[in-house]
């Protein structure tokens, strides 16, 4: 999950390939300190994206809970997961795709961006953007394995160090997040990582 990208004037300060690798490995542990603690966040966003040439916006809300719960929430559609089991509700089609949660060390999800990109990812810094008026560093990211995603980065803010973009490569498609009112740990009932299915929809069942 507009843009609003301004680039930061080249030549204000010169660095070798080695002084931005390190500020990139600053920059993380300053990222990983911040989300270290909490247990739980939620975020307004915007989300772009193309695939097969097809271009698509859309806005809504972000819910995550450590380890692997998440529910994002358009006008659209629900995608939910409890890090077992997950959701894919389109209110429009009224049919709701049930399925085992997988991942395979690649598999894009935002707790994923959020804690455990060090882990999965080689990290490179960029250079520095505006996001929506805050400053903020870009970190380019490159898979330790192969999978679906192919690349993505991330834009961290310099003064409270929290994640405000992601863009996500992947086999066909690139989605860029914008992310707004950003509140942690606010207390978010387990409840809303878990889907009922209203009655009059359609369930396909894929477990």
């Amino acid at each position: 999950m507009g843009k609003l990208i301004y680039l930061i004037l080249a030549g204000l300060f010169i660095f070798n390939i080695n002084s931005y690798a390190q500020d990139a490995q600053e920059i993380i542990k300053n990222v990983q300190a911040n989300y270290k603690n909490i247990t739980d966040a939620k975020a307004t966003f915007s989300h772009s994206g193309k695939s097969s040439g097809k271009s698509t916006s859309e806005s809504g809300t972000l819910y995550i809970q450590k380890e692997s719960k998440y529910r994002i929430e358009t006008k659209g559609q629900i995608l939910i997961t409890d890090g077992t089991t997950s959701w894919s509700y389109s209110i429009k089609k009224k049919q709701v795709i049930i399925d085992n949660y997988k991942d395979d060390g690649n598999t894009f999800s935002p707790n994923k961006f959020l804690f455990n990109y060090p882990e999965n990812f080689y990290s490179d810094l960029e250079g520095s953007e505006s996001v929506s008026g805050l400053d903020c560093y870009l970190l380019k990211l490159s898979p330790r394995n192969k999978g679906n995603v192919k690349s993505a980065k991330i834009w961290v803010d310099k003064e409270e160090f929290l994640i405000r973009k992601i863009t996500v490569t992947a086999a066909g498609s690139t989605d860029t997040y914008i992310l707004k009112k950003i509140t942690l740990d606010s207390g978010i009932s387990s409840s809303k990582f878990s889907f009922d299915p209203p009655g009059d929809v359609e369930i396909i069942d894929l477990r």
